[in-house]
């Protein structure tokens, strides 16, 4: 069965890109495997903490024990914070402050994990792909050599494995970069929108 004219396009264009192309490749599907499970990980924070604070405010007026009781079935950012918050200690509010911290904390690693690695492809994909433009000259500098003369046709390997190779860095690292910082931001935001929601409805029951 043939294939498609542009995966053909594709592959003769991963060929002549050269030796870089490998790591560019597994960086590329690294990267949008983690924008993935990230985008799948935070919409479902989001929409259980929305659907949980829904269901909250028609229980603040039944006290804490019926708050307590709805948290510990969640399993949302909002649930965990309230779960802390609520929970008996010594030494409040100070001690329940330091443990609202903590889980807030534990929270926000949990909702930006794995990110890091996307700023990292970022990061280091156009020096993978500057490598391969150093490749590529390097090898119509030896085409020519071995030739004898620097025709068009002997250095245009060379030079289209250069190219090739530093647009792929580039289109890598400018697609990693635009995820992790829109998945950076939304996680931020949902952890602090957990937070606020916390504060909120702790004081609501203390003044209950």
């Amino acid at each position: 069965m043939p294939q498609h004219p542009a995966h053909m396009m594709l592959l003769v264009y991963f060929h002549q890109g050269g030796i870089a192309m490998y790591p560019l490749l597994l960086a590329s599907v690294l990267s949008l495997g983690i924008a993935a499970e990230r985008i799948v990980r935070l919409a479902r924070a989001g929409k259980q903490d929305a659907a949980l604070l829904t269901k909250l405010e028609t229980l603040v007026a039944s006290g804490a024990e019926a708050v307590r009781s709805a948290c510990a079935a969640g399993a949302s950012p909002l649930a965990r914070l309230l779960q802390v918050g609520l929970s008996p200690m010594p030494g409040r509010p100070v001690a329940r402050e330091k443990a609202l911290e903590r889980a807030l904390t534990r929270e926000t690693n949990s909702l930006e994990r794995f990110l890091p690695v996307l700023a990292t492809i970022g990061s280091i994909s156009p020096f993978v792909g500057l490598f391969g433009t150093v490749l590529g000259i390097m090898r119509a500098f030896r085409d020519m050599g071995l030739a004898g003369s620097a025709g068009g046709a002997i250095v245009a390997a060379g030079i289209a494995e250069a190219l090739i190779a530093t647009a792929t860095g580039l289109i890598v690292a400018v697609t990693a970069v635009i995820a992790y910082n829109h998945l950076m931001t939304w996680a931020q935001s949902i952890g602090t929108e957990a937070q606020l929601n916390a504060e909120e409805l702790m004081a609501r029951l203390d003044e209950e």
